[in-house]
């Protein structure tokens, strides 16, 4: 039977991960004794990550352990660490979360509705399944795509090809980026859903078809796009088709626009 596919991104979705309240304090603080209290081995970490993102290495760009490694020789920092064992000791309930109530029950919904789910994420397994296990959303998802095991990256379509055999589809993507998940849906032709989960009262009391056209939505995805991308000017192919403010905005009539 050809499935229709809803995918889904991760960070910033339905979920909160441990990297920037966790792991990342702890790289700091291992790399303190050797540099001092004034290291600035995140920001190094970050610039990484960065320059592998402006040169098209968007899949190399999330691999922290390998960022790690490098910026440590770099910087005379003279151990070995394991970023994906981090995750897994920081994957606990007070570290990790999802950040609205319901979201299984609106997962397992869409699933009883007929929709396949995927997540599209930029992180690799490794660093997102610990998570998601603790979560319990592994099992609401049909399929898993991460750069590593697809060899390309978000905004790039070819990353979900693997959802498109036979006659499948996907029906729409949900992420709360514009220069990752917006502009991969725009790209795809698809519904391109964008979660903002501190909607102004506003705004979430209007329709969701009339939210994108208000001046005040307008003006907030520039700044936002500008926040991601430092580009001033908002391209066409960045505009999400609907905004929402809450997973549970999610259903068959919302995805018919």
């Amino acid at each position: 039977m050809d499935k229709k596919w809803i995918t889904f991104d991760l960070d910033g979705t339905l979920m909160q991960n441990p990297f920037g309240n966790w792991v990342f304090p702890e790289i700091a603080k291992m790399a303190e004794s050797f540099l001092g209290d004034d290291n600035e081995i995140i920001s190094e970490l970050v610039q990484e990550h960065q320059k592998r993102m402006e040169s098209g290495d968007i899949v190399n760009a999330y691999d922290w352990d390998d960022i790690v490694q490098k910026v440590f020789a770099i910087s005379g920092v003279p151990i070995t660490i394991d970023v994906g064992e981090m995750v897994i000791k920081h994957s606990i309930p007070s570290k990790v979360y999802l950040l609205e109530e319901g979201i299984l029950e609106i997962l397992y919904g869409l699933r009883d509705s007929g929709f396949s789910l995927a997540v599209i994420t930029n992180g690799f397994e490794k660093y997102q399944k610990p998570v998601m296990d603790v979560l319990r959303l592994t099992h609401a998802f049909d399929a898993i795509i991460t750069p590593e095991k697809v060899g390309f990256g978000k905004p790039q379509v070819e990353m979900v090809k693997g959802l498109l055999e036979a006659d499948n589809e996907i029906i729409a993507h949900i992420g709360d980026r514009l220069d990752h998940d917006v502009v991969l849906a725009n790209k795809l032709g698809i519904l391109s859903v964008l979660i903002y989960q501190k909607m102004p009262d506003g705004m979430k009391h209007a329709d969701i078809p009339k939210r994108i056209g208000m001046k005040e939505s307008l003006n907030w995805l520039r700044n936002k796009w500008e926040r991601e991308t430092n580009e001033k000017t908002l391209p066409m192919n960045a505009i999400p088709k609907i905004m929402i403010h809450s997973i549970k905005e999610i259903n068959r009539e919302s995805l018919k626009f």
